[in-house]
């Protein structure tokens, strides 16, 4: 987790996209968090384990891998 100012956001923002590959990178400003900047990637892997959390999990899904189910959740759901 990474927290960076707007102004500094603005002057350095192709570290800061870099950055947000790998993680959360959270943009303050008058030291209030505006907004996140987060790769594709966690953003689908945070909304399926979402997705997982809410649902009732057959007892055959729990016998697979969670690399796979997460990745079965996205494609069904997302579409990735």
């Amino acid at each position: 987790m990474c927290y960076v100012t707007a102004t500094e956001l603005k002057n350095n923002l192709s570290l800061y996209l870099e950055k947000a590959d790998v993680e959360d990178v959270y943009v303050t400003k008058n030291n209030k968090v505006v907004c996140v900047l987060i790769s594709p990637q966690l953003k689908a892997l945070y909304d399926a384990e979402r997705m997982i959390a809410g649902l009732e999990i057959p007892e055959e899904a729990k016998k697979k891998d969670y690399k796979e189910l997460i990745g079965e959740v996205i494609e069904e759901k997302c579409g990735y």
